[in-house]
């Protein structure tokens, strides 16, 4: 049972689209699994619909026609199609916004912790991962540097704020630290959207942090 949700705020921005790809992606992740918060979102995204129908009406500029057909005529990019997934997600249930997604390899930081990229979004700063450690695995103690949005994919975390299982959302910020613990026999997949890399408090954290060029 999903017992951590994103904010109303939050899923308000998300259904006008006006968050980070990155910090959407991880949304519409606990929304593929939550049933309370995708409904929340179709109420919000109706209510963006019936404002647009009561907004006057813009002129076309001359050329529209023209943009339409050549989208139909497949001069555009074509819509988003499933991805075949790197080897180390094939035994993962991923949401279908995910399995558009390109990733990056993997970043093994510990024999029992790895990171990995998603997407391709070199203008924004946001970081959009997956993070996965095995069962029994503690992350190092740390906080953050602006704002951080996980959905769990796979298995159980827990930190000082709760217990967190599959499509359960976390936000967290720099007034938290935290040092989650995979519980379980199952280790633990989560997508992560973050303003700013981890702010680890081990040195010997930190020194690994560089190396793997402080992505996460």
């Amino acid at each position: 049972m999903i017992s951590h949700h994103p904010s109303p705020d939050l899923l308000a921005d998300s259904a006008r689209g006006v968050l980070d790809p990155g910090a959407t992606l991880v949304i519409a992740a606990h929304v593929y699994a939550c049933s309370v918060c995708r409904a929340e979102t179709e109420l919000w995204e109706s209510v963006g619909g019936a404002l647009l129908q009561e907004e006057a009406a813009s002129p076309l500029s001359p050329d529209a026609l023209q943009k339409a057909l050549a989208r139909l005529n497949g001069n555009e990019a074509e819509p988003a199609q499933k991805r075949t997934l790197p080897r180390y997600l094939e035994a993962f249930s991923l949401p279908a916004s995910l399995q558009v997604e390109t990733f990056g390899n993997r970043i093994w930081v510990t024999p029992n912790i790895w990171f990995a990229p998603v997407g391709k979004r070199p203008s924004s700063e946001v970081r959009t991962y997956l993070v996965h450690a095995g069962p029994n695995t503690k992350l190092s103690l740390h906080t953050h540097t602006g704002r951080e949005l996980t959905t769990v994919l796979h298995g159980t975390f827990r930190d000082d704020s709760g217990v967190f299982a599959k499509g359960d959302f976390a936000e967290t910020d720099g007034a938290i630290i935290h040092s989650p613990t995979v519980t379980g026999d199952s280790d633990c997949l989560c997508l992560v959207s973050a303003d700013a890399p981890m702010r680890l408090s081990s040195p010997i954290a930190r020194a690994i942090q560089i190396l793997t060029g402080s992505f996460y």
